[in-house]
C-alpha cells in the first residue's frame, strides 16, 4: 500500500510502483479500497459485476457483489458477469490516492449480449429493463467509489458507528473545521484507543471513519487490548499502555512522524499527560494533536479534581500549561527556571470546544515584548 500511496501524485513512478507490485496485487488492494468507499445500495438481492484492471497489456480481473451491506469481492466467477468496469490501473490509483479533489478516473463499462438483445422473448424485455436498472445502480456505486468526493464527517461517524457525533460527543463538527486541509493529503494518523473492551474483533468505528475521511491516509490504532480483527487496507494497530512513555517513544519513531495524534484512550489524567509528553515530538510540524473528553479532568475516578477549577495534574490542567508556555518568552523574569519545555517552544496554537482541545505544532518563535515596555519587576539588587 505505501509504495502506491508515496508514487501517487507522478504518474511514471506510480507505473513502476504498479510493475514491482504486480498487476495481481495491486488489484488486491483497489478492490480493498473500493469495499471501503462503496456505500451500501438499495436494491434487492445482489448485484454481481466483474472488474477489470489493465496495465501494460496485461489484466486482472476480480467479481465485485454489490448489496445493501456495501460490496465484497472473489477472485473467481468474474466470466459470468452480466456487466463488466475496465480501468487503466495506472489512471485508477491516480484517482484515488493522488493529488487534487475533482480529478475524474476514465473507464469503460459493457454489458453482456443477454442485456443487449435486440428482439427479448415475450414479457423479457421487463425483465431485462429491471435487471438493467438494478446493475445500473450498482455500477453507479462502483464509479463513485473510484472517483473523490466531499463527505460529511457527521454521516460517517454514524455509518460506522463511532461516537464522536450524534451519541455521546458532538466532535464530527470541530474535526471537519481543524481537518479539512489535510484531507486530500497523504497523511499518518494515530488514535489512542480502538474502542470494543477485551473483544479481539471488535472495535475499530473511528479507525474505518478516519480511513474513509482521509482517501490517501494511512490510519494507525492504539489499544491496549490486540485487535486483530480489526482491519482495512489503510489501517494498522498496535498494542500498548498508552501510560508507557518508552513504548509510545518506540510507536513514533516506528511509524510517525503523524500528523494528526488523537488521544481517545482511558481518559485517564495521568496518561493523557505522558501520552502527549511522549508523542507531541512525533507529530509533524504543521500537524495537530487532539485530546478528547476532557470531562475527566472534573471527575476523581479517572484522576480529576472535583469542583469547578482542575488541577495542575489533570488534562485540562495540561492546557492551561501549555498556554503558559505559548509565552514563554513574557515570563518574568525573562530567564525563570527551568526554561520553555519542548512543548513550550513547539506548540503554537490551542483550540478548546466542549470535552475536545487542539494543539498546533510548530515553532513558538515569535518575539516577546521589547525590553522598554515596564513589566512591574524589577531585578533584585546584587
Amino acid at each position: 500500500m505505501e509504495p502506491l500511496l508515496r508514487a501517487a501524485a507522478d504518474e511514471h513512478r506510480l507505473a513502476r510502483a504498479v510493475a514491482d507490485l504486480g498487476l495481481d496485487r495491486v488489484a488486491e488492494v483497489v478492490v480493498e479500497e473500493l469495499a471501503v468507499r462503496c456505500d451500501p445500495v438499495p436494491v434487492d438481492g445482489a448485484a454481481h459485476l466483474a472488474f477489470e484492471l489493465t496495465s501494460g497489456g496485461e489484466r486482472a480481473c476480480r467479481l465485485l457483489t454489490v448489496d445493501r451491506d456495501g460490496l465484497t469481492s472473489k477472485r473467481d466467477g468474474w466470466q459470468a458477469a452480466p456487466v463488466r468496469i475496465t480501468h487503466d490501473a495506472v489512471d485508477l490509483l491516480r484517482g484515488l490516492y493522488g493529488p487534487g479533489t475533482d480529478r475524474r478516473t476514465s473507464r469503460r463499462v459493457t454489458t453482456c449480449a443477454e442485456l443487449n438483445a435486440p428482439n427479448p422473448a415475450p414479457g423479457g424485455l421487463t425483465a431485462i429493463v429491471r435487471e438493467r436498472q438494478r446493475l445500473a445502480v450498482a455500477v453507479q456505486a462502483v464509479v463513485a467509489a473510484c472517483q473523490r468526493h466531499p463527505v460529511d464527517l457527521g454521516g460517517l461517524s454514524t455509518r460506522f458507528g463511532s461516537d464522536k457525533w450524534a451519541d455521546l460527543h458532538w466532535y464530527t463538527q470541530h474535526y471537519e473545521r481543524h481537518f479539512a486541509r489535510f484531507r486530500n493529503a497523504p497523511v499518518r494518523v494515530l488514535e489512542i484507543g480502538i474502542g470494543g473492551y477485551d473483544a479481539p474483533d471488535q472495535g475499530g468505528a473511528s479507525l474505518r471513519m478516519w480511513q474513509r475521511y482521509f482517501p490517501a491516509g494511512l490510519v494507525l490504532g492504539l489499544d491496549i487490548v490486540p485487535k486483530p480483527g480489526v482491519r482495512g487496507p489503510r489501517i494498522a494497530t498496535a498494542v500498548g499502555d498508552q501510560g508507557d512513555p518508552g513504548l509510545l517513544d518506540d510507536l513514533g519513531r516506528r511509524f510517525g512522524p503523524f500528523d494528526i495524534v488523537i488521544d481517545d484512550g482511558s481518559h485517564l489524567n495521568a496518561h493523557v499527560r505522558a501520552s502527549f509528553t511522549a508523542l507531541f515530538p512525533h507529530v509533524r510540524p504543521g500537524g495537530l494533536y487532539v485530546v478528547e473528553d476532557l470531562q475527566t479532568a472534573y471527575w476523581p475516578g479517572y484522576g480529576g479534581t472535583a469542583g469547578p477549577v482542575a488541577g495542575p495534574g489533570t488534562s485540562v490542567g495540561l492546557l492551561k500549561q501549555l498556554v503558559d508556555g505559548l509565552h514563554h518568552r513574557e515570563w518574568v523574569p525573562p530567564a525563570a527556571a527551568p526554561g520553555p519545555s519542548y512543548a513550550d517552544r513547539h506548540a503554537v496554537a490551542l483550540t478548546v470546544y466542549h470535552n475536545l482541545a487542539f494543539v498546533e505544532k510548530g515553532v513558538n518563535s515569535e518575539e516577546g515584548a521589547p525590553d522598554f515596555i515596564d513589566r512591574g519587576w524589577s531585578a533584585p539588587p546584587a
